[in-house]
C-alpha cells in the first residue's frame, strides 16, 4: 500500500490525519486517502498517544507516522501543526480520523486551486449521522454560494468549512501561524479568519467529505458546552479589531452564528436551560438568514428550505 504516488506533473499534496484511540475509524480514513485518484499524495498520521493498537498498526504501514507521548500531548491543533511542519507538499489537506473522503476530492480541489490561483479551496459535506439506535443516515450539505471570493468580512459570521473539507497552500498556512494551539473548538473558524485576510476562498460544489456525527457519544469534544463558550470568547478577543469593523447588521450575523451552534451543543450536553434559551434565539438566526438570502437573490435556496 503506497501513500505517496509520484507524478511530477502534479503538485504534491500532504494529507495530515490526527488520531486518538479510533483505530477502526482511522483505517477507514487512511483507506479513503489511498483510494484518491489524485496521483501525488504524501500521507502523514499524527497519533496523539493512542493505546488501542493504533501505534502498532501504523508502524507497519508505509505512510509517515508521528507518535506523541502522553506527557507531550497538547491537543488536536498541536498535532495538526506537527503534521504541517513535517510535510513536504506544496498544499496541505486535513482529515479527522472519524471522517473520510470521496475518491476524487483532492483531484477536484487541486484543479480549482490551480485555476483560481488562490490559497484555499473547500468542498461540501455528506453528514454520516450515527443515531442512538446505531442506525446511520446521510445528509448532503453544500456550500453557501455567498461564501467565496473575498471573505475578509463574511468569514467572521460563518463557519463555511470544516477541517476535513479544506486544502490550503502550505506556505500560506505557515505565514498566518498555522492552527492556534490554545483552541480546542472552532479551530477551523479561527484559522479561516486569518487566511481570509490574505486570500480569496473558493469551493467545489459537491459533498466530497463524509463527516461523521455520533449522536450518542456524549464524550465528543463537540459536546463540551462550557469549554466551547470560552473558546468563542477567546476568538472574539483575538480578532476584536476585525469584529469592530463590522456593521450592526453584520455583527448580528456573528451573534446568530453563535446562537445556532450553542443550541446544538447545549442539547448534546443535556443543558436544558441553555438549550431553550438558544432555541428561542436561533429563531432570530433563521429570520436573519432568510433576509440575507432575499438580499442576495438566492430564491432557489429559499424554495429548498420551504420544501424541507
Amino acid at each position: 500500500m503506497k501513500s505517496v504516488l509520484i507524478n511530477s506533473n502534479l503538485p504534491l499534496v500532504s494529507v495530515v490525519i490526527t488520531t486518538h484511540n479510533r483505530l477502526n475509524l482511522l483505517k477507514r480514513a487512511v483507506s479513503s486517502v489511498n483510494s484518491q485518484n489524485y496521483k501525488n499524495i504524501e500521507l502523514i498520521v499524527v497519533d496523539d498517544h493512542s493505546d488501542d493498537g493504533t501505534k502498532e498498526w501504523c508502524q507497519n504501514q508505509s505512510f509517515k507516522y508521528i507518535y506523541i507521548p502522553n506527557n507531550e500531548s497538547k491537543g488536536g491543533n498541536y498535532a495538526r501543526n506537527l503534521g504541517i511542519k513535517s510535510s513536504m507538499g506544496e498544499y496541505v489537506a486535513f482529515l479527522d480520523d472519524d471522517d473520510y473522503w470521496i475518491h476524487d476530492k483532492i483531484t477536484k480541489q487541486v484543479q480549482l486551486i490551480l485555476s483560481k490561483d488562490c490559497a484555499l479551496v473547500y468542498c461540501g459535506r455528506k453528514l454520516e449521522i450515527v443515531n442512538i439506535d446505531n442506525t446511520v443516515s446521510f445528509k448532503d450539505i453544500l456550500p453557501n454560494p455567498s461564501y467565496k471570493d473575498d471573505m475578509k468580512r463574511k468569514i467572521l459570521k460563518t463557519i463555511c468549512c470544516t477541517t476535513s473539507t479544506i486544502i490550503i497552500k502550505r506556505q500560506s498556512l505557515i505565514d498566518v501561524g498555522m492552527f492556534d494551539e490554545n483552541l480546542k473548538f472552532w479551530q477551523e473558524y479561527e484559522l479561516t479568519i486569518r487566511l481570509a485576510q490574505c486570500t480569496p476562498f473558493f469551493y467545489v460544489n459537491e459533498p466530497l467529505t463524509v463527516y461523521r456525527i455520533d449522536v450518542g457519544d456524549s464524550n465528543r469534544l463537540t459536546n463540551k458546552f462550557y469549554s466551547w463558550k470560552k473558546a468563542v470568547s477567546y476568538i472574539y478577543q483575538k480578532h476584536k479589531d476585525l469584529y469592530s469593523q463590522l456593521s450592526i447588521w453584520e455583527k448580528f450575523g456573528v451573534r446568530t452564528l453563535v446562537w445556532t451552534d450553542a443550541k446544538i451543543r447545549a442539547k448534546a450536553s443535556g443543558l436544558h436551560f441553555y438549550y431553550i434559551k438558544y432555541r428561542i434565539l436561533s429563531i432570530l438566526s433563521k429570520i436573519y438568514n432568510l433576509i440575507n438570502m432575499i438580499i442576495n437573490g438566492e430564491m432557489d435556496r429559499i424554495k429548498n428550505k420551504i420544501l424541507r
